[in-house]
C-alpha cells in the first residue's frame, strides 16, 4: 500500500520545483484502495497546468507495476474550509464565515493571520455601526470558509 508520508514527500519535492508560483500543500489523503487525493493552493491561485505538473511529478515517481493507484491533484476549492495557515494569510482582506468550536457562527473580514491565529472584523449588524473584532487561535475554530459573493 502507498503511504501518505511518501506522497507528502513527493508533493513537497514537486512544489519545490515551482517556487515562483508560491504553491503550497493543503491536504493529502490515501485510501486503503490507493486512491490518492492531493489538494494544493497558491498565493495567486492554482492553474490546471500546475495541477497537471504536480500530478505527473508524483505519478512518475510511483511504480504502477508494484502497486496500482488512482491519483487526483486539484486546487483547494473556494467552497472548502481552510486547512492550513497559508490559506488564512492568502485570504486576508476577504469576507469569511467562521464556525467556532462552540458552534457560534460569525461572518466578517479576515484582517490578519499568523502561525498563532487570526483576527476577524465582524460584519456590523444594521442597528449597530461598530464592527467588533475577534481574535481566534486555530484551536478555537471548527471551520473557516470564504464567503462567495456574486455582487
Amino acid at each position: 500500500m502507498i503511504n501518505k508520508k511518501q506522497i507528502e514527500e513527493l508533493l513537497s519535492q514537486a512544489l519545490e520545483t515551482m517556487p515562483q508560483e508560491e504553491l503550497f500543500a493543503v491536504s493529502v489523503s490515501v485510501s486503503p484502495k490507493n486512491e490518492i487525493k492531493v489538494y494544493i493552493d497558491g498565493m495567486k491561485g492554482v492553474s490546471i497546468d500546475r495541477c497537471v505538473e504536480v500530478s505527473r511529478y508524483i505519478e512518475q515517481r510511483l511504480d504502477r507495476d508494484a502497486e496500482d493507484f488512482e491519483l487526483t491533484v486539484s486546487s483547494a476549492g473556494l467552497d472548502q474550509p481552510f486547512r492550513v495557515v497559508r490559506q488564512y494569510i492568502k485570504n486576508i482582506g476577504r469576507e469569511v464565515k467562521v464556525l467556532t468550536a462552540e458552534g457560534q457562527s460569525l461572518k466578517g473580514e479576515l484582517i490578519s493571520a499568523d502561525e498563532q491565529g487570526f483576527r476577524l472584523r465582524e460584519t456590523p449588524k444594521k442597528k449597530t455601526p461598530e464592527a467588533p473584532e475577534h481574535t481566534f487561535t486555530y484551536g478555537q475554530v471548527k471551520e473557516t470558509k470564504i464567503v462567495i459573493s456574486f455582487k
